[in-house]
């Protein structure tokens, strides 16, 4: 009892936890304990024991050498940084885990503010492709408009030679032609800044950097590029995109070579580490005993209904933010009867219902 006690100090002491959330993992670990078999609980404890917690300080760490690695051999690296905006990897409108880990990984980097982005790289994109076709369409109408506007002070300009003895006349061709020119002026200026505009949030930038924690299945990053090659093609924006992530699994790159290349999209991926399957071969468990602890793994699930979803690739990570959705579901998911040593933490969809006075006053407010 004391040498296997000792045994879960020295997991719980693996992860840089504050004394409470270590006592809270203990806690877990003995109620795992008393649930499991010895060969169950010698087999969990050591998938634990190769559990990479990221803490605040340890993802701090990460992302500074993420980003260390990936400039330390950058030539002029105050240009490469003036011409890159940094992004989390998010896809909704709100705070997701991505945009919490970007904190970290921006402070910690001392990355100036104003080369950063909150929203979507994908809404980015698709902003920069609008405006770019905008922009078009405006200097196109107004180059037809000055050529007109220029030909018609050229003309006005005629009439004064003309009628240069006409005192009357002169004045009001040289009015025309003062109006046309301050028409023109004005318009020109508009445009002048609108172009300014689009080359300081668009045109000017060469490289988009996106900053998430994992890559499991691959499938954000996948959706993702589809979403992004789907705004650029055709499209002349040029763009080097970046991936730097935490930790990234073999199969998860794969999948995502496999849609760079289809896509022809312009991507550098780096990460601190690979995350690696603890159900594996010889990654944990050797080959001989690999079977057995699938079996047992199946039976912990099944006896404690614990359903692997369809991203699990059996990790064993998690952040200070969340756990991810790949991880080895004994891990990271409840049930009524297990409780989970990193719990992966859900958004519940908002159902409420709107009243019916709610909706005559939202429509009352419209009719105004």
């Amino acid at each position: 009892m004391l040498k296997q006690l000792k045994d879960l100090n020295e997991v719980v002491h693996l992860w840089d936890l504050d004394q409470e959330n270590r006592d809270i993992k203990m806690e877990i670990l003995e109620m795992w304990k008393k649930k499991l078999t010895k060969d169950e609980f010698e087999i969990v404890l050591e998938i634990c024991n190769n559990f990479n917690y990221y803490s605040e300080k340890l993802t701090a760490q990460a992302y500074k050498t993420i980003y260390k690695n990936n400039t330390f051999n950058i030539d002029k690296l105050n240009i490469f940084l003036n011409q890159s905006l940094f992004f989390p990897l998010r896809k909704k409108d709100r705070i997701e885990s991505a945009v919490d880990m970007f904190s970290s990984f921006r402070l910690v980097n001392k990355i100036d503010a104003n080369r950063t982005r909150i929203v979507c790289p994908a809404d980015y994109l698709m902003n920069y492709k609008t405006n770019i076709d905008e922009l078009r369409r405006l200097v196109k109408e107004n180059d037809q408009m000055s050529s007109v506007d220029i030909e018609m002070i050229q003309n006005l300009q005629k009439q004064l030679i003309i009628h240069k003895k006409n005192k009357v006349i002169l004045t009001q061709l040289n009015k025309r032609i003062n109006k046309l020119q301050k028409i023109k002026d004005k318009r020109e200026h508009l445009l002048n800044k609108k172009v300014e505009i689009l080359n300081t949030n668009y045109l000017s930038v060469k490289n988009m950097i996106i900053i998430d924690d994992f890559i499991g299945t691959g499938d954000s990053v996948v959706s993702f590029l589809k979403k992004i090659g789907s705004i650029i093609e055709d499209c002349s924006i040029s763009i080097k995109f970046y991936l730097w992530v935490i930790e990234a699994s073999e199969s998860g790159m794969k999948a995502i070579e496999e849609i760079v290349e289809q896509l022809g999209i312009d991507i550098s991926i780096s990460y601190y580490k690979e995350s690696i399957d603890v159900l594996a071969e010889d990654k944990i468990f050797s080959t001989e005993n690999i079977n057995e602890v699938r079996e047992i793994i199946r039976n912990i699930n099944k006896r404690n209904k614990l359903r692997p979803s369809r991203y699990c690739r059996n990790h064993a990570i998690a952040s200070f933010v969340n756990a991810p959705n790949n991880n080895l579901t004994l891990l990271s998911e409840d049930s009524s009867t297990w409780t989970a040593l990193f719990l992966r933490t859900k958004r519940n969809k908002d159902e409420r219902k709107i009243s019916s006075t709610e909706l005559k006053e939202a429509y009352a407010f419209l009719r105004q």
